[in-house]
């Protein structure tokens, strides 16, 4: 309330100072994907956007509207796993096959489109920005890998068997999901910027000549999802497999945000980086002065002045 009152007051200076901008900005830095799975902690990442904007200064007001792409990256967490399936060997024995599962790596994209609808203000060096921006899913995948180690338990054997290829018992094999399309919610994101202008730290004539024309600034910026992004679909087993006649048993991975774990939880995201924003001023309307024959004529005066045309 004390921000908008402040901003309101700006507005209304008696003598107002008024530009138009078009502005550029692009922005990186950290991104987590936090969620309500239990047990696991939030998914980290990074964060970057690319944008074109309409920015209005009024006295110390802000005001800007634009579009930008947005990327994020996150790195879900999977746990090691260590399976034990009952099974029987070509002598009939019965054995535990452990399927040891480590080393994984679990990816999820995301690109959107944003629309930042933000106000804020200005004073000398300092500014501010705050507001909403809609978030549009444009494009997303998500996809996992890792290694399995699988070895043979026997009751009557001490040791356990290892590296036997003809009975499955393998080290450190790969295995990887397919790139699995992966479609986000539409988001709100509440943004927050806080920066200042950096334009007179450069040397450049443009900047020396037209200090004002061309504005920069650098800011730190936090975005936070208001929304569920996932779309709580029904997912499969994060690991899971099944025997076949002609190739013994086949293990499977799932992507954490494909998965059953995923179903009906809820994932927001949250970012926060620097950003950097140039903004160009647009160009003035001139004056007009329109040549009226009927004033001539009949002899007008500018009020205040002491000639006439003739």
């Amino acid at each position: 309330m004390v921000a908008y009152c402040t901003l309101a007051s700006a507005f209304t200076r008696l003598t107002p100072e008024t530009y138009h901008f078009v502005s550029l900005h692009v922005d990186a830095g950290y991104s987590a994907l936090l969620h309500t799975i239990e047990g696991r902690p939030a998914s980290p990442g990074m964060n970057s956007n690319l944008g074109v904007d309409y920015r209005l200064f009024h006295n110390n007001f802000l005001f800007s509207i634009g579009a930008e792409g947005m990327y994020q990256l996150s790195a879900n967490r999977m746990e090691d796993l260590d399976v034990s399936i009952p099974m029987i060997d070509t002598e009939g024995d019965l054995f535990s096959m452990h399927v040891q599962v480590d080393k994984a790596r679990d990816l999820a994209h995301m690109v959107n489109l944003n629309v930042p609808l933000l106000v804020g203000g200005e004073w000398k060096r300092f500014y501010f920005m705050v507001g909403p921006k809609l978030s549009l899913n444009l494009y997303g995948v998500t996809s996992s890998k890792a290694e399995i180690t699988t070895y043979g338990e026997y009751e009557r054997y001490y040791d356990d068997f290892y590296n036997m290829p003809n009975h499955q018992f393998q080290s450190d094999q790969k295995m990887s999901s397919a790139v699995l399309p992966m479609k986000w919610n539409f988001n709100i994101l509440a943004h927050l910027e806080i920066g200042g202008r950096i334009g007179h730290m450069f040397k450049h004539k443009q900047f020396r000549l037209n200090p004002d024309k061309v504005r920069m600034y650098l800011a730190g910026y936090v975005d936070f999802g208001l929304l569920n992004l996932h779309n709580g679909a029904d997912g499969e087993p994060i690991f899971d497999y099944h025997e076949t006649e002609d190739q013994g048993v086949q293990f499977y991975i799932q992507p954490l945000l494909r998965s059953n774990l995923a179903s009906g939880q809820t994932f927001r995201n949250l970012n926060a980086g620097i950003k950097f924003t140039v903004a160009f001023e647009m160009p003035k309307r001139g004056k007009s002065y329109i040549y009226d024959s009927n004033k001539v004529g009949r002899n007008y005066r500018i009020r205040g002045g002491n000639q006439g045309l003739k």
